[in-house]
């Protein structure tokens, strides 16, 4: 079939007409209702864009309030702990003062009552030098009496030593005893032992004897500063214990003492140290002042 051209169509009718306004005014009715659709759903997505938008600055905002919560309780922490730290080291600085007030007080105290006990054996060793002057007169005066009287006196002797010896010997028993160590009588004084040739391996001034002990007392007017005493009577009473089985003493204790007229107190302690008893002269007698817990030494 052939088509036909528009100059050869046929004019349209009326009622072509009208379909042709009612057909484009429902496809306008239809687009009208398309956009307003598609407006409505815009709107609904702007609205819930801004809903999303405002509860994201609101959760920002509440993000926000809660950091800036944080940073204040944190500087309020900072503050807290910078005061804790500044009271305790105040508190350190003060407990280091008051330390070192103790320790210079404590200083103070002990150089006091080192200064205290220096003058005090200062003024003992005075009163023992004092003494001992009075000591020297009494044995000048002695001594004198002995040269005038040596036929009388007879087996006293003459020299300075054997003075001493007779000076210390009665009051030396008294003073062991009040330590225990009880004794009727010096045993011997200048007591000699021998070696298997004869010759005399050591002298003993004063001898203490009995049923258990044996006592060598060195008698010295003044013991030495450097102790040449305390290793010849170390000697001396290692000797003994050599000689024991043929002097009678096995079995027996064997001690050593030193008496002197004048003890410094160095001498003293390294005396008192070595084990040896200390005798010393107080007026017109003996003491024995043995510190607490004092141990003679045995051999």
């Amino acid at each position: 079939m052939a088509m036909t051209t528009r100059e050869e169509r046929a004019p349209a009718t009326p009622n072509e007409i009208w379909e042709i306004l009612r057909r484009t005014a429902e496809q306008q009715e239809k687009n009208e209702r398309n956009w307003k659709e598609t407006e409505r759903k815009w709107r609904e997505v702007i609205v819930l864009r801004e809903r999303e938008d405002a509860k994201r600055r609101e959760e920002d905002a509440k993000r926000r309030t809660e950091e800036a919560k944080q940073r204040k309780e944190d500087a309020k922490r900072r503050k807290e702990e910078a005061q804790e730290e500044a009271k305790r080291r105040e508190e350190d600085a003060k407990r280091r003062k008051e330390e070192a007030q103790e320790e210079a007080k404590r200083r103070a105290e002990e150089a006091l009552e080192e200064a205290k006990r220096r003058e005090e054996e200062a003024q003992k060793d005075a009163k023992r030098e004092k003494e001992w002057e009075r000591l020297s007169a009494m044995l000048d005066k002695t001594s004198r009496r002995v040269k005038e009287n040596d036929k009388t006196v007879g087996g006293l002797g003459r020299s300075y030593g054997k003075l001493v010896e007779h000076l210390v010997g009665p009051g030396i028993i008294k003073r062991f005893g009040e330590h225990g160590y009880h004794f009727d009588d010096v045993k011997k004084q200048r007591h000699k032992l021998y070696d298997e040739n004869g010759r005399t391996e050591t002298e003993i001034d004063l001898l203490l004897e009995n049923a258990d002990t044996v006592i060598a007392v060195e008698v010295k007017s003044r013991p030495d500063r450097e102790e040449t005493y305390l290793g010849r009577h170390l000697v001396r009473v290692e000797i003994m214990r050599a000689h024991a089985k043929n002097e009678g003493w096995e079995g027996k204790r064997i001690l050593g003492a030193i008496a002197g007229a004048i003890f410094d107190t160095p001498v003293r302690n390294a005396t008192l140290k070595a084990g040896f008893f200390v005798i010393e002269q107080s007026g017109e007698t003996m003491r024995m002042n043995l510190p607490e817990g004092f141990t003679p030494r045995e051999w």
